[in-house]
């Protein structure tokens, strides 16, 4: 539904820039929700941005931390942190592999 109403909104704008604005505003959404200890409406605007964006590891790295720091759902956790390892071509040079190594160590850590 807000989808479609920016995407009406935008009119003649290409679909790269409404892809960008409808992320944005998904993104507006998610730090709203967490601000507020909305932990599920956050998870829920990360599945709208992966929909729209499946490529987004800061979204992925969002989503392992909220299921396993919140819902302490390992599973659904240990997936989203590989997809942002693998995302991010297993560069440790790049923040977000880095920071997805950290969690899965520390998933482990906690589940040894």
């Amino acid at each position: 539904m807000v989808a479609a109403i920016l995407r009406h909104v935008s009119g003649d704008v290409s679909r790269a820039r409404e892809e960008t604005t409808l992320v944005a505003a998904f993104r507006r959404q998610i730090e709203r929700a967490i601000r507020e200890g909305r932990w599920r409406f956050a998870d829920h605007f990360c599945d709208k941005i992966l929909a729209e964006d499946p490529r987004n590891i800061d979204t992925w790295l969002l989503k392992g931390h909220l299921a396993w720091h919140r819902f302490r759902d390992a599973g659904t956790a240990l997936e989203c942190y590989r997809q942002a390892l693998i995302l991010g071509g297993y560069d440790s040079n790049r923040a977000e592999v880095g920071e997805a190594r950290r969690a899965l160590a520390e998933l482990a850590d906690q589940l040894s």
